[in-house]
Formats: C-alpha cells, structure tokens, sequence
C-alpha cells in the first residue's frame, strides 16, 4: 500500500480539511503528517501572505530533492489562485480549495486506477472528521465556508469565494458527539468567517451553540476566529455566561487601532465599536482574554496612524497579538493603492509593536495571578504537565497528569508568558 504525506500550512481550517482528507484517504493509502519519507505527497496550501507562499515553494523544493519520483499535489487557496504558478513549479496535481472534498478520487484519476471524472465535477458534500492526529486533546470541526466581506487587502474571499456555505446544525451536533464519544475534551470551531454561520440557512451561530451546549459530558468549546462586524450583544452574552462549556477566549482580528487606516481597509467598524465588544465581554467576565491580528505598514499609515495603534493596544491588553507587515496581493484593492510603506519602515514598526504586544500581555497575565482556571492538560515531559486554560493560557503543572480537565492555581508568570502553575487540585470539570 503507497504512502502519503499530508503537509497543512494556514488556518484552523486548513488543520481541519487535511484531517478529513486523511480520512477520506485511509482505506485505499497509508497516511501520515509531516512526513518526509512518501510515495505521495500532498500539500494544503496557503495564499494569505506571501511568506505562506514562499514557505510552500520551499517545502516543495526540499521534498523533491529528497523524493524526486514521488507524486507531488498541492491542494487549498494558493493553487486555487496560482493553479499555472504551482504547475510550473513542478507539481503533478494541482487541485483547488472544493477539490479537496474529492481527494481521493483525484489522487486514484491521477494514478490510472479510476474513470476519469466529467470537467468541472466536484463532490459538494461537507468534510466530516471522526478523529484528529495521535496525541491530541483537541480536534476541529468545519461549520462554514466563504466570506461576504470585502477587505482591501485579503486575497482568501477570491480563493474561497463570497458563497457561505453553512454545515448543517444536525451534522455538525453528530460531529460533535463523536469526537467527544472518540476521547476529545475541547472542539474548536472554525471557518473562513464563522460569524457568517447560517447566512444561507435558518440557522446562526447562537442557535448551532445553544444546540451543542444542550449535550452532557466533561468538555469545552472554543471558537476560532471572530468578525467584529458579526458579534451582537447576544452572542457575547452567550460566550461570557457559559464559561464552563464555552472557553473565555476569542480572537477578535483588529489590523489597525486607527479608524482612518481601518477605512482603507474596508473594515466596517471603529476602534470604538471594537472597543465596546471588548468591554461587553469583560463587563461579565473581568477576565476575559483577547488575542488578535494588526497590520503594520498598510499603504497610507501615516506616524500618527501607527501610534494610535500602539495606544489601543496598550488600552486594551490582549493576551497575545499577531503581527504582519503588510504584504500586497495580486487581486486585492491594497496592492494598487498608493503610499506604499518601505520595507525598512515596515520592519520597524513590527519590531516596536513586538515590543508593546509583549508588555500588553504581561499586564493581562498579571491579572490572573493568584486566580484559579481550568487547564486541560496536553502532554507530560516527565516532570512537568502542559495544557491550555479556558483563556487560552499555557500552563505550566508539576508532575505527570492525565490528559484531563485539572483545577490550577496561577502563581508565576514566565518570562515567555506562559504561566506556571504548582498548585492544583487533580480533578475533572464538573457538569
């Protein structure tokens, strides 16, 4: 039986869709992840900086020198916008984002041992995934595809597309119940813009969560990333008030603290109605943990742009902050704007902004010393036990502890900003 190697670069639901093209593969191949030992190489891509990219062409590069007789397929949002650039580079099998649902079939056409398929066929049928790779606590489930927005600078709307395609309430709840039937304690929810959930249904997202929230059992729900144009009051007060099933955590995208740059953008909110969400949540919850993405550089920050930037996030102290110099990509409005920001002046801005994200999450953590939260333990060195709190901090517990839910006590914070934890009462979340 050939083996084949799946390599997941990008979000939450990349992670997600190479998990369901592993199933989908593992009655007719051997399958594995990251390995770099394969007859059959598939990679899902990313297109959303040009350092994803740059990242593939390289993994590319050094596979094939080291497998140059294996089958090389790129699959997900770069090959669905560069199909001819991935070509040239020198895979076999160039495939799109809706192709993946196929994989198989693909993969068995490709090596002659399958009819050949009618041009333009694809299987419209959701991903739907039963396990995750060996080891984890925390699997993923796919609720939503496409994005309506329109950012300046995004390219994924034009490899995903403004089509949102919801999973049906029912099918997610099963998929739900089998991860957690399967060992799984937390499930993290994803999609393109999850906010979007049930736009072409009669559902929502609140009507998918108080379904899932309606089921027993020891676990926890996280949500991937958040639109801040899509939170309502509701929804907030749905997250803040479940803190034992719903973790208190989400990733609410900023990309700029100025409202002018945030107009360019095509953002569709202020800082002050960014701000406000912020503040419904910890108005219920003190505690309440943001992380988030800011662009630096976008074509026309002026000095002043960027300190308000810096203000805002020292205003609001997120526990960590993800940062990007702005990258133009082909297709979007921002790559022909002009005022393009230098790369030196990009650099340095990145770098001074490193510098107030890691003092903004220091004085978030300090807020959670002498605090108790529930970690779901990962995995043991040994010596010490690693695991995630509803808050999405990393603690750090002495001795080896089953991968369960375990009450600690926060008493030292890292200088990485990793909390260590020494004081804890070994026990399960209580429903």
């Amino acid at each position: 039986m050939k083996k084949v190697s799946i390599f997941t670069l990008g979000c939450k639901l990349n992670q997600y869709e190479s998990q369901g093209m592993a199933e989908k593969l593992s009655d007719a191949f051997l399958v594995a992840f990251d390995d770099d030992n394969a007859d059959i190489y598939i990679i899902n891509s990313c297109t959303v900086t040009a350092e994803a990219e740059r990242k593939l062409r390289q993994l590319y590069r050094r596979l094939k020198r080291r497998s140059p007789e294996s089958i090389f397929t790129v699959v997900g949002c770069y090959s669905e916008t560069s199909p001819n650039e991935l070509k040239e580079l020198g895979f076999d099998l160039v495939l799109g984002v809706k192709q993946k649902r196929n994989i198989k079939e693909e993969i068995l056409r490709f090596s002659g041992k399958s009819e050949p398929a009618k041009a333009g066929a694809s299987d419209n049928t959701f991903f739907s995934v039963h396990t995750s790779p060996e080891g984890r606590t925390r699997a993923y489930i796919g609720i939503e595809d496409g994005c309506l927005n329109r950012c300046a600078y995004c390219r994924i709307r034009l490899a995903r597309g403004s089509k949102i395609e919801s999973k049906p309430l029912e099918l997610v709840a099963d998929e739900f119940l089998g991860l957690l039937k399967a060992g799984f304690k937390e499930i993290v929810l994803t999609g393109i813009n999850i906010g979007y959930y049930g736009y072409d249904s009669d559902s929502t997202l609140i009507k998918l969560l108080e379904r899932l929230l309606s089921e027993d059992g020891s676990w926890r729900i996280r949500l991937s990333s958040l639109d801040p144009r899509l939170i309502s009051p509701e929804l907030i007060q749905l997250i803040a008030e479940n803190s034992e099933k719903i973790a208190q955590h989400v990733h609410l995208s900023l990309q700029s603290g100025s409202d002018r740059v945030l107009k360019l953008m095509r953002r569709g909110y202020t800082r002050s109605e960014y701000k406000s969400i912020v503040n419904a949540f910890r108005k219920i919850n003190p505690l309440f943990s943001f992380t988030t993405d800011v662009i630096v550089g976008f074509p026309g920050e002026t000095e002043e742009d960027f300190k308000e930037t810096l203000e805002f996030i020292r205003e609001l102290e997120f526990l960590k902050i993800h940062i990007f110099r702005f990258s133009p990509r082909p297709g979007t409005e921002a790559a022909h704007m002009t005022h393009q920001i230098p790369g030196h002046i990009k650099k340095e801005r990145a770098l001074i902004l490193k510098k107030v994200a890691e003092k903004s999450s220091r004085d978030y953590l300090k807020k959670q010393l002498g605090k108790e939260s529930e970690v779901l333990i990962e995995r043991c060195d040994g010596e010490y036990s690693f695991g995630y709190d509803e808050y999405f901090i990393q603690h750090k517990i002495p001795g080896c502890l089953p991968k369960d839910f375990v009450r600690v006590k926060t008493l030292e914070i890292s200088e990485t900003g990793a909390f260590s934890s020494a004081e804890f009462h070994c026990r399960s979340m209580v429903t």
